[in-house]
């Protein structure tokens, strides 16, 4: 009995001491919030987060959205939609933007969404298929299409223009409540942890994640941009990159913070007839 009382008692006390970090955390989060220019910027702009800036900062020097002609978009891990917002915003009024996230998220207007798993296979025949429907913007047609073989030439293979990739740090949760649907997911999408190496580590798999992505939806001469946490491997994702595009630049925008590690690659032009198991030798 005097053990299991122990037992008990250190368990509490640990709850307890998680707690008291979770609030520590979560007020110093706050107080960072409240002090930053971009964060005050974002709810003037009715930006959902201040990553909105760190988008239209990368447009504004790589020109990746166009006004003139329709683009349709995929913005992956894109909870809370400050990347969509900028997409759908900077697009032409036709472009077609979907969001992808394993988060549960209700979408910017203008915006679609799909809460799924984009190291699943399914999630990216459910994107292929959901952009099939908006190009022919017919649906029995579309189902027509994917029962005939002789029809297949006719689906696009490559039917995105745009890929997009924030997945890495998903909106913050205040709440003290706990349940799997919301917190889980936080886990398996590599929040930070505050070891370096395995957010980097974290970060380069989601990274990997978006390009196989890329290989598999984007169009040739398609554009990329995907957000990353520096690290030893660093080098080693630009190198796949430079197989799949034939400009592959490295930057940080100012909306960044100064003490965040975070980088940003920009794949542009991406080439004809990749081969994915090349890209991963």
């Amino acid at each position: 009995m005097i053990r299991m009382n122990l037992t008990l008692a250190i368990r509490a006390a640990h709850r307890t001491q998680n707690r008291c970090y979770s609030r520590a955390s979560s007020k110093r989060w706050l107080d960072r919030q409240k002090q930053d220019f971009y964060t005050r910027e974002s709810k003037l702009d009715n930006l959902r987060s201040r990553a909105g800036f760190k988008l239209a900062q990368l447009d504004d020097v790589y020109h990746v959205f166009h006004k003139s002609v329709p683009q349709r978009i995929l913005d992956l891990g894109y909870a809370p939609g400050a990347w969509s917002q900028v997409a759908r915003k900077r697009t032409h009024p036709d472009s077609i933007v979907l969001g992808v996230d394993i988060l549960p998220c209700d979408p910017p207007f203008g915006v679609s969404s799909m809460q799924a798993n984009i190291l699943s296979k399914r999630t990216h025949q459910l994107i292929r298929q959901f952009f099939m429907e908006q190009i022919f913007m017919n649906d029995s047609q579309v189902e027509s299409m994917a029962r005939n073989d002789s029809d297949t030439e006719q689906q696009p293979q490559f039917p995105v223009n745009i890929i997009l990739s924030d997945m890495y740090e998903p909106f913050p949760q205040l709440s003290p409540s706990l349940n799997n649907l919301t917190n889980m997911p936080y886990y398996r999408m590599s929040n930070t942890s505050g070891l370096n190496f395995k957010d980097h580590l974290n970060s380069i798999d989601l990274c990997d994640a978006a390009l196989i992505t890329a290989v598999d939806l984007l169009e040739p001469a398609g554009s990329f941009i995907c957000k990353q946490f520096s690290g030893a491997e660093t080098n080693l994702f630009e190198k796949r990159m430079k197989k799949v595009f034939d400009r592959v630049e490295i930057t940080k925008p100012s909306a960044s913070r100064d003490e965040s590690k975070e980088i940003y690659f920009i794949g542009k032009r991406k080439k004809k007839n990749v081969d994915k198991l090349d890209v991963f030798c």
